[in-house]
């Protein structure tokens, strides 16, 4: 098989392990809030109001710290198996769901918090062994679309569940969930990840030639030794202080946070707006037009990546500009300004919440997340060729930090301080994006 059909094959492979794995994860953390504060009004002893929140910051916060390390983990492991290691707890923290235990969600999420950022480190070089610098674009963006089937996929199984509960559809303030249904939905979700941990030890470690990842002067992946393991670290730390990943430092804070609003927050306006309570399934459809956004942009990649020289820097960043204003515009319109803390019967400031328009913003966020995901992508596998591993985990190390700040922030962050402070970090990002391109370019 030649290089162009492996890597094609390859990337397809990729895309559908990353899409089993994801199906869990971001399926649950569009709805965990709402599950948990449900098991919190069933149990107030058992359960903190907010424990759905604060799951998903601790992986954030250990996320964040994990990416320090990652980079080592490729000393000791190839990013093939980096991969299968870090998906085995996105299954363990499926399966914590299931217990209903506070202490045991937030165990489990702080290991998946680290494992998540060992799971990116060899993401990010697995890609780097499949792409050349004239098919990373095309790569990442078919890839990452495949991946984010994983929402189409949780919507449908999020709807079955719900029917198969007795009570679905008993009257209340938001949506809530019964143990049965609960359980039912993330055992249905671990044995899915259970799926991507398979696949994952399957895929193939072959190298397409003049990969991004061969040009490299990296560290070397395999025996393990200390010196080895010390070194990335250090790279890592010095890497965090480079004139050009501190420019990008902004971008990296702003994509986290964003990343946050569209997985978890605005999904829980919809499940705490009262308006929306009978409406049980808004959530599902919400996940299905995200995909569909998603696919877009990832089919559309290849041909634009052709006709537009560097499509995925300033083209890519002009585009999701666009998206940002319009999404950030419809939410101000659309959502109780308290939706983000709590059940609220609030009214919105001009559009009445409604099913459609969860539609469209599913859908806009999916376009909004692959060129936001196709930004950074790109821009850490150009800004430093010799330190790409590093550069790739200070980007996650930024957004988990910053992810981890809003999921904190939020029993207490209303909507219109969470939109202000998004467009504050969208503007500061983009400057010193479009000024770190400009000196590349130069070069």
């Amino acid at each position: 098989m030649n290089d162009g059909r492996y890597a094609f094959f390859t990337t397809i492979v990729l895309g559908v392990a990353h899409m089993f794995m994801f199906v869990g994860y971001d399926t649950g953390s569009t709805i965990v809030e709402s599950v948990l504060l449900s098991v919190h009004d069933r149990r107030p002893d058992q359960m903190n109001q907010d424990a759905g929140y604060y799951g998903q910051a601790i992986v954030n916060a250990f996320n964040m710290f994990g990416h320090i390390i990652a980079p080592a983990a490729l000393c000791v492991m190839n990013a093939k198996w980096s991969m299968a290691f870090g998906s085995l707890f996105f299954t363990l923290s499926c399966a914590s769901y299931i217990l209903m235990n506070e202490y045991a969600i937030y165990m489990s999420s702080a290991l998946l918090g680290v494992l998540f950022a060992v799971f990116n480190a060899g993401y990010s070089r697995y890609l780097t062994q499949i792409s050349t610098e004239a098919t990373i674009e095309k790569v990442n963006g078919l890839e990452w679309s495949i991946a984010n089937l994983s929402t189409i996929i949780g919507g449908c199984l999020y709807i079955v569940f719900g029917l198969m509960d007795p009570n679905y559809d008993d009257p209340s303030e938001y949506r809530q969930y019964s143990d049965s249904e609960i359980r039912l939905m993330y055992g249905g979700f671990t044995v899915i990840a259970i799926l991507a941990n398979v696949i994952f030890c399957f895929l193939p470690n072959r190298e397409v030639a003049f990969s991004i990842s061969s040009t490299a002067n990296v560290v070397e992946e395999k025996g393990g030794r200390s010196l080895h393991i010390f070194h990335a670290i250090w790279l890592t730390l010095k890497s965090l202080f480079d004139p050009l990943v501190l420019q990008l430092t902004p971008h990296f804070i702003y994509v986290g946070w964003q990343n946050s609003v569209w997985l978890s927050i605005y999904p829980t306006t919809l499940q705490f707006t009262e308006s929306l309570s009978d409406n049980l399934f808004v959530t599902a459809y919400y996940l299905m037009a995200f995909s569909v956004g998603s696919m877009t942009i990832g089919m559309l990649m290849d041909p634009l990546s052709r006709k537009i020289a560097r499509f995925g820097q300033m083209p890519c960043l002009m585009i999701a500009a666009t998206l940002q204003l319009l999404c950030s515009s419809l939410i101000l319109l659309s959502t109780p300004n308290l939706a983000t803390i709590a059940p609220t019967s609030e009214a919105s400031l001009l559009i009445p919440p409604n099913v459609p328009l969860a539609v469209l913003m599913g859908f806009l966020f999916g376009l909004l997340d692959s060129l936001n995901n196709t930004n950074r992508t790109v821009m850490c596998a150009s800004v430093l060729p010799d330190k790409r591993d590093q550069v790739f985990a200070i980007g996650r190390f930024y957004q988990a930090l910053s992810g981890s700040v809003l999921l904190f922030c939020s029993p207490l962050l209303t909507t219109y301080w969470m939109l202000g402070v998004g467009a504050v970090l969208f503007i500061v990002g983009a400057a010193f994006y479009t000024r770190v391109v400009g000196t590349l370019n130069k070069s």
